[in-house]
């Protein structure tokens, strides 16, 4: 069941799964507090407790709770203290990059650990063409009948939408990253991008900013993609560079979806040596 926190800068929708160390998801663009997060078993499974918050604009947070990345990450602060966590390891994915950056900046003293993954961080932006793409599928007024006939496309032919959608996520041959993949991996693919929507969070994600990033003193692990389409390879670099407890962690996995990839069992064993050591 969601839950809905009144903080100062307004409302966020939020999720709480687990019980141990707190650990504060920020998921990326087209997602909520609701979208199946990749490594959720293994946080759980790590023994840890989860707390996932819709961001500004998507699923019930409303855009005007925090538009930037750096009033989000204020607005962040007051739903710990509303949880009562001193501090949480920070968890950054994709297009939540900024949010993650900033919340670490700007408040070190309550994030012990920082993991990101495949995340935006100040590097290579995408050019203005796909901006001008995005904003005209993705803007408020017509993201819904976009994600609609996304849905019908994939109840259709879902092979065929994962090889098309593996297009801009991969660098790769898509029909070959497809054939890579399990069975079980194909479905949780498949169901992450058909939980997708983008409300008036996406668009507001392309004027997000990380600021300095060298206010941030917490242990930090940059995980990225080697094969990653969506996210440019300079951003894991941007922050391995601009942090200074940053330790860079570059992984084969076949596609910007790294959960889903014969390689994921090496990325939460790195992901288990970060979280065991100590501070």
């Amino acid at each position: 069941m969601n839950n809905m926190a009144r903080v100062e800068m307004g409302l966020i929708e939020y999720r709480v799964v687990g019980q141990g160390q707190a650990v504060l998801v920020l998921n990326g663009g087209h997602t909520n507090c609701d979208s199946p997060l990749g490594h959720e078993h293994f946080f759980i499974d790590e023994g840890c407790q989860l707390i996932i918050p819709s961001r500004a604009g998507y699923g019930k947070t409303p855009s005007s709770t925090g538009k930037s990345a750096e009033a989000f990450a204020d607005a962040l602060i007051g739903l710990l203290d509303q949880l009562h966590l001193e501090r949480v390891v920070l968890v950054g994915i994709s297009g939540a990059g900024p949010t993650a950056l900033q919340l670490a900046g700007r408040h070190p003293e309550r994030v012990s650990k920082l993991i990101l993954q495949n995340a935006i961080t100040g590097g290579k932006f995408s050019g203005f063409g796909i901006r001008l793409g995005s904003h005209l599928v993705f803007n408020r007024w017509v993201e819904g009948w976009t994600w609609a006939a996304f849905r019908a496309f994939a109840r259709r032919t879902p092979l065929r939408l994962l090889k098309v959608m593996m297009g801009s996520l991969s660098s790769l041959n898509p029909a070959q990253v497809v054939a890579t993949m399990s069975e079980e991996q194909r479905q949780g693919a498949l169901k992450m991008l058909l939980s997708s929507r983008s409300g008036s969070g996406f668009l507001h994600d392309f004027n997000h900013h990380c600021g300095d990033l060298r206010r941030i003193i917490a242990p930090t692990l940059v995980i990225a993609s080697k094969y990653d389409g969506a996210v440019d390879a300079s951003h894991a670099s941007y922050a391995a560079d601009h942090i200074s407890n940053a330790e860079l962690f570059i992984t084969p996995a076949e596609s910007h979806l790294m959960w889903f990839s014969m390689f994921n069992a090496g990325i939460e064993d790195k992901m288990r040596t970060f979280l065991q050591e100590s501070e």
